[in-house]
């Protein structure tokens, strides 16, 4: 009776093991991989210097598979959009019932923000197409910016090249949607 009882203990304890095993090696498996960030950060029309910056290996992004490293650059993007905001706000004397001189971008930041919720939930329905269609509106947000800013005397340049990031951050996420999230579901 115990040699039974020992056996099926030690039978059942390899079984638990190798199932431990299998589930973290295919849990790792998925993890975004140093070619798949060269990959993703020599596309054509990507800033390679930001993308590399931002995704070098740190302990974050090592432990990401590629649905997580899309949330980490919309969230990414997404301080960085408040960031800018919260700058627009303080630069232009925005107050909600008197026009700024950056009323335009103050509200196309806005709704980039908004997006960026939008996306995070379709991402979680693999609604893909209207993930798409939410990182397009923020980059349309940002050019919209980018071209009301550029009528402004002086010119502020800050703001533009805080907007071009924001649009290349896009870029950036435009390939993980479509090189990598979908073409692993």
């Amino acid at each position: 009776m115990v040699a039974y009882v020992a056996k099926n203990f030690s039978s059942a304890c390899l079984v638990v093991l190798l199932f431990f095993v299998v589930s973290s090696y295919a849990r790792f498996s998925t993890m975004v991989t140093k070619d798949e960030i060269h990959f993703i950060c020599t596309q054509q029309d990507i800033n390679s210097s930001l993308c590399f910056e931002i995704l070098k290996p740190n302990p974050e992004i090592t432990r990401l598979d590629f649905s997580g490293l899309f949330k980490f650059l919309l969230n990414y993007q997404a301080r960085n959009i408040s960031d800018t905001l919260k700058q627009f706000k303080l630069s232009g004397g925005y107050t909600r019932d008197i026009e700024s001189k950056y009323s335009v971008c103050i509200e196309v930041y806005e709704d980039a923000l908004a997006n960026r919720d939008k996306a995070l939930k379709y991402l979680a329905a693999k609604d893909y197409a209207s993930v798409n269609s939410m990182v397009s509106a923020t980059m349309t947000n940002m050019s919209t910016c980018t071209d009301d800013l550029s009528t402004m005397k002086p010119i502020p340049k800050l703001f533009i090249t805080k907007s071009n990031v924001i649009a290349d951050l896009s870029n950036i996420i435009f390939v993980i949607l479509e090189h990598c999230i979908r073409k692993k579901n």
